[in-house]
């Protein structure tokens, strides 16, 4: 059995910390696009480029804009107990804190802006914006009680997508116009997290009662075996349950994608706005660093000599059949099991360091069509709804490969298993005098599955979002303000999914909570 080897797909690329929308969706482009949720059917100015890039048609000269979003996001966690093979259900992690315990505080900035030129029926314009994103620092363990030597900030973890994207729009009559721009995808990503091995000593008993092992060696040598590890049950309770490695990765990459759009006035007060966004893979290289931590026992030495003796009894029982790997624990295994309990011996700080492997895995981004329709025929109000599809399945199963042949046991596999969702919204606009009043409101469910959830991607429910906005014209100029609050439930599990090879968990179960706020300011200028 390999109990040692780590779920090197903590190679989190795509973890996020702070989820905005759905996913690592960041939809923050436009302030007046932001503020009615939606604006597909609309799309009449610089943010037209990203959400529906035919829109550019419908003004003439040249434009200019930028919005800047502040988002405040709160996510608090508490861990759910596990049921342990040797000591049964209801076990909790000494090492992690068994309290509500939140993210340690920060307010991201998520910057876009453009500008663009329309003629007689062309359009051309260039952009920026950040189209998924997140970052997030978590001290969830005591350290401590394990080896204090682990880092207090446990969890940490940054991804930056940025698209620069030129845009062209043509329009073929009064009513119907096209557009498309390219994106241009850079991404950069670190991640830092710890992987929680089950204790391979746990697997003695197993393996001491099973019957092939009685089989092979006698029932009464099979009795003698567990009874000897029965007698270690206070051992496997923690801090000693789990071994901890620390994962840390770092990479960047570039990659491409394109976007289209079409915008249809079927009469002067009625519109529709249909727009599609396709990426491809973004290649990323970087390096990966596992660094073990064996537990820091203050026992003088007991639980290090009690294992060792087991071991040593089992190595002469099992040596006329071959020894250890006869009944499968190989070398990796017992290394695993003798070190684990040796970090307090002789001042041993009890950390093997690993060296950096070159790395590299491609980075899916979701492709996203949506559907939207405005409404003007009220005087001095703006309908719009909105429907946009999400493909997050894309995150299903990632493959993290090793640059060089040497560091091929490196590879492993990132899963996610995420699921497709649907957002729906609906924004108001009214023109009281010459300020702008908006509202907004739109509603989408998570996009995580609980299987492979963490504190690094806390996509806890279904997200119902309430927004508030307003612009001030001042000449040439206007500005644009808006207030978003998430309604989001908590969500609360406690089935701990271990990977297939039983070396770590795909999720860390518990009760999640998430409170979300953001505020957007924006500028339009007409030259």
């Amino acid at each position: 059995m390999r109990v040692l080897k780590t779920i090197t797909a903590s190679v989190c690329i795509l973890f996020a910390s702070q989820l905005y929308a759905a996913g690592v969706d960041l939809t923050g482009v436009g302030a007046r696009a932001q503020a009615l949720g939606n604006y597909r059917a609309i799309a009449e100015d610089w943010s037209a480029m990203y959400w529906n890039p035919a829109g550019l048609t419908q003004t003439k000269g040249w434009h200019a804009g930028a919005s800047l979003e502040f988002i405040t996001p709160t996510v608090g966690y508490t861990p759910a107990t596990y049921e342990s093979p040797v000591l049964g259900p209801g076990q909790q992690f000494s090492t992690l804190r068994y309290e509500n315990t939140e993210n340690e505080p920060k307010t991201f900035l998520t910057p876009a802006a453009g500008v663009y030129y329309t003629g007689e029926k062309w359009a051309f314009g260039l952009g920026f914006w950040a189209p998924f994103g997140l970052g997030a620092t978590w001290d969830l363990m005591q350290e401590s009680l394990y080896n204090p030597n682990y880092p207090m900030i446990e969890f940490e973890d940054d991804l930056k997508v940025i698209d620069i994207h030129p845009t062209v729009a043509y329009k073929l009559n009064d009513k119907l116009s096209v557009g498309a721009g390219l994106s241009l995808v850079y991404a950069d990503i670190m991640i830092r997290k710890p992987n929680f091995t089950p204790n391979p000593v746990q697997g003695l008993l197993q393996v001491a009662v099973s019957p092939t092992f009685k089989e092979t060696f006698g029932a009464a040598n099979a009795m003698y075996v567990a009874g000897s590890i029965m007698g270690l049950q206070s051992t496997f309770a923690d801090p000693t349950s789990h071994l901890l490695t620390e994962v840390d990765m770092q990479g960047d990459g570039m990659g491409f994608g394109f976007n289209f759009g079409i915008k249809y006035d079927l009469t002067e007060s009625f519109s529709v706005g249909i727009s599609g966004q396709v990426y491809n893979d973004v290649e990323l290289e970087g390096t990966l660093t596992k660094d073990t931590y064996f537990a820091h026992m203050n026992d003088g030495g007991a639980a290090y000599s009690t294992v060792n003796g087991v071991l040593d009894s089992l190595q002469t029982l099992t040596a006329p059949a071959g020894g250890l790997q006869a009944i499968g624990i190989d070398p990796q295994a017992e290394g695993a099991m003798r070190g684990m309990y040796s970090g307090g011996l002789g001042g041993n700080p009890g950390v093997v360091k690993g060296n950096p492997v070159d790395i590299k895995a491609d980075m899916p981004l979701p492709m996203r069509f949506g559907l939207g329709v405005a409404y003007k025929g009220i005087k001095n109000l703006l309908v719009s709804a909105d429907v946009a599809w999400t493909q997050w399945s894309t995150w299903d199963v990632i493959a993290i490969e090793p640059v060089s042949e040497a560091d091929a046991d490196e590879a492993a596999e990132l899963v996610e298993n995420w699921e497709d969702g649907i957002r729906a919204g609906i924004g108001l606009e009214y023109a009281l005098s010459k300020v702008k009043l908006r509202g907004g409101f739109y509603t989408e469910p998570r996009a995580a599955v609980t299987t492979t959830m963490t504190p690094a991607i806390p996509d806890v429910n279904r997200r119902n979002v309430i927004i508030v906005g307003l612009e001030i014209p001042l000449g040439l100029i206007k500005l644009h303000a808006s207030y978003e609050k998430m309604f989001i439930g908590d969500l609360d599990f406690t089935e701990w999914q271990q990977n297939p090879e039983g070396t770590g968990y795909e999720n860390l179960p518990g009760l999640y909570d998430m409170n979300v706020s953001m505020v957007m300011f924006g500028l339009d200028y007409d030259f």
